[in-house]
């Protein structure tokens, strides 16, 4: 039996139900300050006598009912489903709402590096290559890909964990502002609002706090994987091409200014990216204003 791989995966699964316990924990405690129910309001944690109360009439219609296992499990698998699903919808609520982080692709980052030296590759060989040599730059392609997908999956998990912390955050932000105002309105919340502004602050340290995070791992991730790619290019470079040849290569492997490792983007839609939505409409524009100039 794998004893580490089993505790691996019971960490595991009590990071993924703490992440979802707290979201939805807070979710509803705000919610509960619009219910009238009594001292259950009062403070953080409801009444423990009302709590006690709840759950011996519930074990009581249990037990007059005659509710089996199974029921008992439905329950508790509905609970469970409550909570992801309010987890889910923040997360996804919060990946559009602006401003949003669009990191560099991988592709698009060995690309910038390698495009144009492959092309001096083909140049110094003139029209002298073979199918085999076709062949062998076609491998080596191949294995700056490889380069590229190592390195995406090495800060996978830590890239997507923080964007799913930053969208959360984010609509808490949305959330508890609208929370507070509806509250501060009609002055019917029965909750803390203090807790309310630190719930509110805490949200916004948290965007901040992740939002840099994604930045310096993205900067870190494209970084590593240019100097890979250009380690593993002038290595090729230095058994395929003449001298003269490989100054050129090294030059036009230098990383571009113009493509950094991650940008803030309006998320939108079908579309992507607001860019991407305002581009097609002047193309949508300028096809409309070309049939009109056909007609006349």
């Amino acid at each position: 039996m794998d004893v580490e791989g089993l505790l691996q995966s019971v960490i595991r699964f009590s990071n993924f139900m703490t992440s979802r316990l707290v979201v939805a924990g807070i979710v509803f405690y705000i919610v509960s300050g619009f219910t009238e129910v009594g001292s259950s309001t009062e403070g953080f944690l409801p009444d423990a006598d009302i709590l006690n109360e709840v759950v011996q009439n519930y074990q009581n219609i249990f037990d007059v009912l005659g509710v089996s296992d199974f029921a008992l499990l439905l329950i508790l698998f509905v609970f469970l489903t409550t909570i992801h699903i309010v987890y889910v919808v923040f997360n996804r609520l919060g990946s559009y709402i602006p401003p949003a982080i669009i990191p560099l692709s991988g592709w698009e980052a060995n690309d910038d590096v390698t495009l144009t030296a492959f092309d001096i590759l083909r140049e110094a060989r003139g029209e002298e290559h073979t199918d085999e040599e076709n062949q062998r730059l076609y491998e080596f392609k191949k294995k700056l890909r490889e380069i590229e997908q190592t390195t995406e999956a090495s800060y996978h998990d830590e890239i997507a964990g923080m964007a799913m912390a930053y969208n959360i955050s984010k609509t808490f932000i949305v959330f508890v502002a609208l929370a507070g105002a509806y509250a501060l309105v009609p002055g019917k919340y029965t909750g803390d609002l203090g807790l309310l502004a630190g719930i509110f602050g805490l949200a916004v340290l948290t965007a901040g706090y992740t939002a840099f995070a994604i930045f310096r791992a993205n900067y870190e991730r494209i970084a590593e994987l240019r100097q890979a790619l250009i380690v593993q290019f002038m290595e090729f470079a230095r058994i395929w091409a003449p001298q003269e040849y490989q100054e050129r290569i090294e030059a036009a492997c230098a990383p571009s200014r113009d493509l950094k490792p991650a940008r803030f983007a309006v998320l939108m839609p079908i579309f992507g990216t607001l860019d991407e939505l305002l581009s097609e409409m002047r193309r949508w524009r300028e096809r409309r204003a070309i049939r009109r100039t056909g007609r006349a």
